[in-house]
């Protein structure tokens, strides 16, 4: 019996490889041998590697040059330039591309302040509507998988970074609400070499 071949192998790798990352299947720094993928997969080799190629330019995949692909590691220097690309979005959502205060209060207000300050980032970008943005923003935050997993974990379960962050939404005090984005990046920054520990 013959096996099933999708259609469009590059998708179905892109796709496989997307769903191993997302569940944690790959560790900082392991190699990603691809033949071995592409078994598990149940695609030829060529696929895989073209997926891990399009990955890899998008800095979610590490390709040295020699040596194969490799999931990324991050030291606490590139942390630090994530969280400031994270923050640099944030405040495009919010200055450059204004729609008003109402889509924005409608993000915030819908949200439970005990999903976390991601949730809350994700929703400010959103409202945007900006989709260049959005894709920058995702692609960041891809990135920072594993230390936005373990950030997240460090959060009170009661909400209480984003309620003020919420609130200051709500009552329409946007410069207020830069200056707790700018505490939060500065605290999270402080923080940026035992996340990249906590992530190796």
């Amino acid at each position: 019996m013959q096996a099933f071949q999708p259609r469009d192998p590059y998708g179905a790798a892109l796709g496989a490889v997307r769903r191993f990352a997302d569940a944690g299947r790959f560790g900082p720094g392991e190699p990603i041998v691809v033949t071995e993928l592409a078994a598990e997969v149940g695609l030829s080799a060529t696929p895989v590697r073209e997926a891990l190629a399009c990955l890899a330019g998008q800095g979610l995949i590490e390709r040295r040059r020699g040596r194969g692909y490799f999931y990324p590691s991050l030291d606490a220097a590139e942390i630090i330039d994530l969280f400031e690309l994270q923050l640099a979005y944030l405040y495009a959502a919010l200055t450059l591309y204004p729609r008003g205060l109402a889509p924005l209060r409608k993000a915030a207000l819908s949200l439970d302040p005990r999903d976390g300050v991601q949730a809350l980032f994700c929703a400010i970008i959103t409202q945007s509507t900006n989709a260049a943005l959005a894709l920058a923003y995702q692609r960041v935050a891809d990135r920072l998988k594993t230390v936005l997993t373990i950030e997240r974990e460090q959060e009170t379960p009661d909400g209480a970074l984003v309620k003020p962050m919420v609130e200051v939404i709500a009552e329409g005090r946007i410069p207020d609400l830069l200056e707790l984005l700018e505490a939060h990046h500065e605290h999270r920054c402080a923080r940026a070499p035992f996340l990249a520990k906590a992530a190796a």
